[in-house]
């Protein structure tokens, strides 16, 4: 069996009550800090989620009819920096 080598429990019964009292306290505490910051995080999140989605749709561009056998697109020519082969 387990036993607390460094925390002996008392034998008061008031004070096991009392301790034990503490303990439940202090884990409703946890657990409501931790609930509050899920709300936090779940509004922060849906508060930016709104905001993007109501950014993009006001910033949208019209696209333009595309032909079926065009590849619209950039590109950057880079420099043929490889070895020339002689043959």
């Amino acid at each position: 069996m387990f036993y607390w080598r460094w925390f002996n429990r008392p034998r008061h019964p008031l004070a096991r009550v009392l301790i034990g009292a503490l303990g439940v306290v202090l884990l409703v505490g946890v657990l409501a800090l931790g609930f509050l910051a899920l709300v936090a995080f779940a509004v922060i999140g849906a508060i930016v989620a709104l905001a993007r989605a109501f950014l993009h749709t006001q910033t949208a561009r019209p696209v333009p009819p595309q032909q079926p056998n065009v590849i619209e697109g950039e590109f950057v020519v880079l420099p043929n920096r490889t070895a020339t082969v002689k043959h």
